[in-house]
């Protein structure tokens, strides 16, 4: 699995609306108004690994295995969503996004409240902080958010 951190996102973001730059890294804007910021992001193929065999197995497995999968890649305390798997082929990657917020959820003497979004796609040619700016346009955060104490 490829990872790609906030330390690694230097200079200006050429993509318009998506991943405003800050002193944090890339943040976004939720629909509710919350401000979120990227911590941390992976993309992996999404066949973990597996050559040949039937599809609709490989599919099953990989649809199966994703929160364990997320999990180990995040183990950290994050609410857990997971957009639904695309009907047909299996799409070629799996996308992971770990993000933040400076405002808790429910428990004001938390710190920040905390994400991990997961999705599948075969989209590898727009921006990554497009992508996500379009893939978290309708999450619930207070609903899957896990308030944090650091």
């Amino acid at each position: 699995m490829t990872l790609f951190k906030n330390s690694l996102m230097r200079g200006e973001s050429t993509v318009a609306h998506a991943g405003r730059r800050s002193a944090h890294g890339l943040e976004y804007q939720l629909p509710g108004g919350r401000t979120v910021r990227l911590e941390e992001c992976s993309v992996s193929c999404s066949r973990l690994g597996f050559l040949a065999g039937r599809e609709e197995r490989i599919r099953e497995k990989v649809v199966n295995e994703l929160p364990e999968l997320v999990r180990a890649q995040f183990p950290g305390n994050y609410g857990l969503i997971i957009k639904p798997v695309p009907e047909g082929r299996l799409p070629a990657y799996i996308f992971m996004a770990a993000l933040a917020c400076d405002q808790p959820v429910s428990d004001p003497s938390a710190d920040c409240s905390r994400i991990v979004l997961c999705w599948l796609g075969n989209d590898v040619e727009t921006p990554l902080p497009r992508l996500i700016d379009k893939e978290i346009s309708d999450i619930e955060w207070d609903k899957h958010a896990v308030d944090v104490r650091t």
